[in-house]
């Protein structure tokens, strides 16, 4: 099945194919956000958006499984006080 997209459709929202970029601080955030929300569905995992050099664009998500959650809870500790982070609370969906 064929769908046609219109040429104004496209027009308006560019930023929809830009990729996420650091030097955006909504982009940042979103980054962030996924990246708590993982470490909160995955117990033992840390999750941190890899930037390019160059161009500040989104390269990949670098996702770390540690051992158990006391390592994990460390390591995160430690990461949060170096970059002044406070993870937004999530609520568990039941």
């Amino acid at each position: 099945m064929e769908y046609d997209i219109d040429k104004w459709d496209l027009e308006d929202r560019k930023d929809l194919f830009e990729p996420l970029n650091k030097k955006n601080k909504k982009d940042v955030e979103g980054t962030r956000d996924y990246c708590d929300e993982h470490e909160f569905l995955y117990g033992n995992h840390t999750c941190e958006p890899i930037w390019e050099r160059g161009t500040g664009n989104l390269d990949k998500y670098e996702i770390i499984v540690h051992p158990n959650k006391t390592t994990k809870r460390k390591f995160v500790e430690k990461r949060n006080k170096k970059r002044k982070h406070k993870p937004k609370p999530i609520k568990r969906r039941d």
